[in-house]
């Protein structure tokens, strides 16, 4: 592995770029307006979950009894009785019922959310933010709780508590979306998003308070990740099913590689290019390799992933914290041995194709949207580099690849 890419920002990436190009772009008021109809028009899955949990909550509320509507609830709960005997479906179920009558105040608010956050992200993205962080939340709160039962800190009554509804999955989301939008409104919007959960722990917390809390965590790590990995995201086209190969193109320094890595991501995201994968690199004076991937995780990235993971398995078997301790240990040490997307030989033997000091932006991308990706890389000074200058065997006793700082 090598080095991180000096001068590139994790965060230089902002998830939804393309709809602030195209509103920037748009001449007048209503050219603009036009443009955020037009992505609005591509919201699908925020109201129909909305509308699903709106259909649930007005069944249990009056077309059954007090006593259905009260064991459905409970059966539906993500608390420490459901997931000790291992209702895990109630991880997803729990998300779909409320505990109380919704009114049109409470359901626009989500359903605006959620619209913009698939705006932004599209639908993948907002399904897994908001289905996973609700998921890992209950479970760390359940295995909070566990800690608490049998140590004799609760009562036993917390068992049996009534937990669903949409909060935990709203709270990420909104994280999620405060830490992926440009710096000036992030400076506002984190320490809001932050005050919102902390004010309540301090007025006495109960335990969904606290899982408010770590959605809120959970969902500004989905949004540093949007912005660090852009293109883990996506999905990986197996190479055998698809016509992709590698692309690069030479800079004269790493601010040029930057701005065309940003370049190309902004292409993908207004379907001009399909890239599997993105790195910038470059060489310094010693002849070390520094990168930039868009795809392939660090030990930190697995760190994280296998924790989310872990917590989960853990839950199944009444061990959820310890589950987390294990799954980021192990995925993280996987992480840094695993190799997805461009592969590191294929950046090293490219950066030894060309004079020391020079930046190279690498792409998996698709042939079609080639011609598109050389003509705007033009401009930020890219020079396509040929492929046999790349197959040559250009290694050098002064080139050395070190290990990430």
């Amino acid at each position: 592995m090598y080095k991180d890419l000096p001068g590139l920002a994790p965060a230089s990436y902002l998830p939804g770029g393309d709809l602030a190009d195209e509103v920037r772009a748009a001449p007048g008021w209503t050219a603009k307006t036009k443009t955020w109809l037009l992505f609005l028009s591509r919201v699908r899955i925020a109201p129909l979950y909305v509308l699903i949990v709106v259909v649930i909550n007005v069944v249990l509320n009056h077309a059954v009894s007090a006593e259905t509507r009260s064991d459905f609830v409970l059966a539906n709960s993500t608390n420490v009785n459901n997931l000790e005997h291992h209702r895990i479906w109630t991880l997803v179920t729990s998300a779909f019922v409320l505990d109380e009558r919704a009114g049109v105040g409470a359901v626009l608010p989500l359903l605006a959310l959620l619209s913009v956050a698939e705006v932004l992200w599209g639908w993948r993205r907002l399904l897994l933010v908001f289905f996973l962080s609700n998921a890992v939340a209950s479970c760390l709160v359940y295995g909070l709780l566990l800690i608490g039962v049998r140590g004799n800190w609760l009562g036993g009554a917390v068992t049996m508590a009534n937990d669903v509804g949409t909060s935990y999955g709203s709270h990420a989301v909104g994280g999620a979306l405060a830490l992926t939008l440009p710096v000036r409104a992030r400076r506002l919007l984190v320490p809001l998003a932050v005050i919102a959960v902390v004010v309540p722990l301090l007025n006495g917390a109960s335990f969904t308070d606290i899982g408010h809390l770590l959605a809120v965590l959970l969902g500004f790590v989905a949004g540093w990740q949007m912005r660090r990995r852009p293109l883990a995201w996506c999905r990986l086209r197996p190479a055998s099913r698809c016509p992709d190969r590698t692309v690069a193109y030479s800079f004269d320094d790493v601010t040029q590689a930057r701005a065309a890595l940003l370049t190309a991501l902004r292409l993908h995201g207004h379907r001009q290019a399909r890239l599997d994968d993105a790195v910038a690199a470059c060489s310094d004076r010693a002849a070390r390799i520094h990168v930039r991937e868009t795809r392939d995780m660090a030990a930190i990235d697995g760190a994280l992933a296998g924790g989310a993971g872990g917590v989960l398995l853990g839950t199944f078997i009444g061990i959820p914290l310890i589950g987390l301790f294990i799954g980021a240990v192990v995925v993280a040490a996987v992480a840094r041995r695993h190799d997805a997307g461009l592969k590191d030989t294929t950046v090293e033997r490219t950066m030894c194709a060309l004079p020391a000091g020079r930046g190279a932006l690498l792409l998996l991308a698709d042939p079609a949207g080639e011609p598109a990706l050389t003509r705007e890389l033009a401009r930020t000074g890219g020079t396509p580099v040929p492929e046999a200058a790349r197959e040559q065997d250009a290694a050098r006793p002064d080139r050395d690849a070190t290990s990430p700082s």
